[in-house]
């Protein structure tokens, strides 16, 4: 069971990111481009493909995508992390541990050890896992949205896909 303590401590990472997700869009991502799709358009891709997960993911959630943002919510359909503020920060760690370095991941990580340390071997787990799947740091997930999710899943964590690999 999650303590008083716990959930006020959440709260603040929770409000923190909140408060700087705009932020870091305005400065680092200003001349990166949103996404053209929204949750309808999601929705209507392919059975099984990465576009329709994310567009369910984001009903179940009853989520938007965040322009220029949208490969957060990508993440978590590919990953498996759910939308508990101890898995958002293990999945900061995972991406860490992916090549990606970015100022938002690093500061996030840094944040979720300090207000909720009580996953800190699990921060490290997903560190260790990220290392170790494909590095996924640079993709543009916008492309891959027909895509197989299971394919795409399977690339990352370097199995075999019975339908030959997606060549990046």
């Amino acid at each position: 069971m999650k303590t008083i303590i716990y959930k006020i401590r959440a709260r603040l990472l929770i409000s923190f990111v909140d408060w700087t997700k705009p932020v870091y869009a305005a400065i680092f991502k200003r001349h990166t481009r949103g996404w053209v799709y929204s949750r309808l358009d999601l929705l209507r891709m392919p059975v099984g493909s990465l576009g329709l997960k994310l567009g369910e993911f984001l009903t179940k959630h009853q989520y938007d995508l965040i322009p220029k943002m949208e490969d957060h919510d990508v993440m978590h359909v590919l990953m498996g992390f759910k939308t508990t503020v101890e898995d958002e920060v293990k999945m900061q760690f995972f991406l860490i541990g992916n090549q990606k370095r970015s100022v938002y991941a690093f500061v996030a990580a840094i944040a979720g050890c300090i207000l909720i340390p009580e996953f800190y071997k699990e921060y490290i787990e997903a560190f260790k896992k990220g290392k170790k799947c494909h590095n996924i740091s640079n993709w543009d997930f916008q492309y891959l949205l027909g895509e197989p999710v299971e394919v795409l899943q399977r690339q990352i964590h370097k199995q075999a896909c019975p339908q030959g690999p997606i060549i990046f």
